[in-house]
């Protein structure tokens, strides 16, 4: 992604056993709405969410890839009302071809103005790892054909699309799209339209050079009606990209697009959400990062969680953040230890109608018991000050009410997902297990309440519940909605 794009440095080794050395999981593309409110793809006033199996073969070409949008209804996730789409669906510009990885990552946003909410799918492998972006347009109909969005130079051909975001940046009232590639990153303005129209392309550069750029997001942090663009990157430290060390960076948003001359520093990581935890209007900054001490200087043994604090001025980072979490940190549960992932993914949303973030942290191979790698969700409470230390609960596939079994090597929580589907108020919890059944891949669906995220009413499904084959393509290895 020159490799193919890096979801999770400690995901290596599981998709070496899986995949014969091939690829691992791609970085989140960590488009969730700060506020919770879902997709709605078809416009019938509940939220969706979009799912991929990048790795998935689709008409006998091997790691093609599809997308999936379920729909949501009042009682949450619809597996049944769902429509799949790959290259080779009618409409779709290209066609499925070996490792394009369609939908490696994943956005969400109403680009033409139109109602509905439109699904962007990123395939860096295409063209030998040229990449494409397509826009799949939202109806009243659900999905319906796609336009490409082009790679604005020939640097950018480079796994152009395997990082997505979208937000205003220029606060113009039109939704932009940032794209990433290997090491570069551009916000293509708004409106995107179905004939292939867009406005300017930025090229967002970093303040040292990126030997990758590993997540990228957007948000509000300052409450001035534009978005802010967040990414983090690796810097070449020595000769061998085993030592390269990760590094955040925050651009506001200006009347002329993300403010690239006066970057905020930040915390590294490996995967980013905003939203507001502590209900003052500022999006906060949350921080995934799974590197190891050795790797990334973090001094972590199983991954940390930053949280940065939203303010008027922007993002407060230096050397006091809103929190700074392990799972030996004071109210959370779990222990650090080494490769356990927790940080793998990240997602803030209001999910007992207080007027907080939660805070939600994938743990993708924490240990449950003695079986290794089964992975786990940890849902942290917002609160006035910030993220609480009270009340924070662990889901894995041996919770009561949560379906399935643990299993070594699932991964439960390598991407997740606070967003309103029900249309309650209240956010529910998607999680995904990217390698459940040695790489098929599966999703879950737990409501959220006044209480909190509950197991009463969880549901499951895998690709075999959307009619596509149960075979290896890390399905749920992307989300967004």
């Amino acid at each position: 992604m020159t490799q193919r794009p890096v979801r999770l440095a400690l995901a290596a080794a599981t998709a070496v056993a899986l995949t014969g050395g091939l690829l691992t999981l791609s970085a989140p593309s960590a488009s969730a709405a700060p506020s919770g409110l879902s997709a709605d793809f078809n416009g019938d006033g509940h939220g969706d969410v979009a799912f991929a199996a990048p790795y998935a073969k689709v008409d006998g070409q091997g790691m093609a890839g599809y997308v999936a949008v379920t729909h949501g209804g009042p009682t949450g996730l619809e597996p049944a009302r769902s429509t799949v789409v790959s290259q080779n669906t009618a409409g779709v510009p290209g066609s499925a071809e070996a490792e394009d990885t369609f939908g490696d990552a994943l956005a969400a946003a109403d680009l033409d103005a139109d109602g509905y909410t439109d699904l962007v799918v990123g395939a860096p492998g295409e063209d030998g790892g040229s990449g494409s972006v397509t826009v799949l347009w939202g109806s009243a109909d659900g999905l319906r054909a796609g336009t490409t969005v082009q790679a604005p130079t020939a640097a950018a051909r480079d796994n152009w699309g395997r990082l997505l975001t979208t937000g205003d940046f220029d606060g113009d009232g039109h939704t932009d799209l940032a794209v990433g590639a290997y090491s570069e990153a551009y916000v293509i303005r708004g409106p995107l339209t179905p004939d292939g129209g867009t406005g300017s392309a930025q090229r967002i550069g970093t303040p040292d050079k990126a030997y990758i750029v590993d997540a990228m997001a957007a948000g509000d942090t300052n409450s001035d009606a534009r978005s802010d663009l967040v990414l983090t990157y690796r810097t070449d430290l020595t000769s061998d990209p085993s030592g390269s060390w990760s590094k955040g960076v925050a651009y506001l948003g200006t009347a002329s697009g993300p403010d690239t001359s006066v970057p905020r520093p930040l915390h590294g990581g490996t995967s980013i959400a905003l939203g507001d935890v502590d209900g003052d209007g500022y999006d906060e900054i949350a921080l995934g990062n799974v590197f190891a001490e050795e790797d990334d200087h973090t001094g972590t043994l199983g991954g940390q969680v930053v949280v940065i604090r939203g303010s008027e001025g922007g993002p407060v980072n230096g050397d006091a953040p809103m929190a700074l979490l392990t799972q030996d940190s004071t109210g959370v549960p779990g222990a650090d230890e080494a490769g356990d992932g927790f940080g793998s993914a990240v997602s803030i949303a209001d999910v007992n109608g207080d007027g907080y973030g939660e805070l939600a942290i994938g743990v993708a191979f924490e240990d449950v018991g003695t079986t290794e790698d089964a992975g786990a969700t940890v849902v942290m409470n917002g609160s006035a000050t910030g993220v609480s230390r009270t009340g924070a609960r662990t889901f894995t596939q041996g919770t009561t009410g949560v379906p399935g079994a643990v299993e070594a090597m699932d991964s439960f929580g390598s991407d997740i997902l606070l967003s309103d589907v029900s249309g309650d108020g209240h956010a529910e919890l998607t999680v995904t297990a990217g390698f459940e059944d040695e790489g098929v891949g599966a999703v879950w669906s737990l409501p959220g309440t006044s209480d909190g995220i509950t197991t009463d009413g969880a549901r499951s499904f895998g690709p075999g519940s959307l009619g596509q084959s149960r075979t290896y393509g890390a399905f749920g290895a992307q989300l967004t909605g």
